[in-house]
């Protein structure tokens, strides 16, 4: 993973609306849920959501589907295991490196 696709993940994440957006979307799985639909679940106004949801997009951690006049969003699984396995490895490595003297 490059660490510059990391850090836009990390800090779209780096936000409580937009962290329980994707635990949400991890509960409903594949099929997604509308924009409306989220922003009625964590209850917030319909307008900032949309931003929550491009800062979300653009960070590469969910992805967008439209369908007429709806776009439904769901969690970027393989984006988050990238995420996920490349923190594992930054400690991994650090770990088994020898401490300073």
């Amino acid at each position: 993973m490059i660490e510059t696709e990391a850090l836009s993940m990390l800090s779209a994440l780096a936000q409580p609306t937009r962290l329980g957006v994707i635990t949400l979307l991890a509960r409903v799985g594949d099929h997604g849920m509308a924009s409306s639909e989220i922003a009625d679940a964590i209850g917030v106004p319909r307008h900032l959501m949309s931003a929550h949801l491009a800062v979300l997009s653009k960070g590469g951690v969910v992805t967008a589907r439209k369908a007429g006049r709806n776009v439904t969003y769901s969690v970027r699984t393989e984006a988050i295991v990238r995420l996920t396995d490349h923190l594992k490895d930054l400690v991994v490595t650090h770990a088994s490196a020898d401490p300073p003297a």
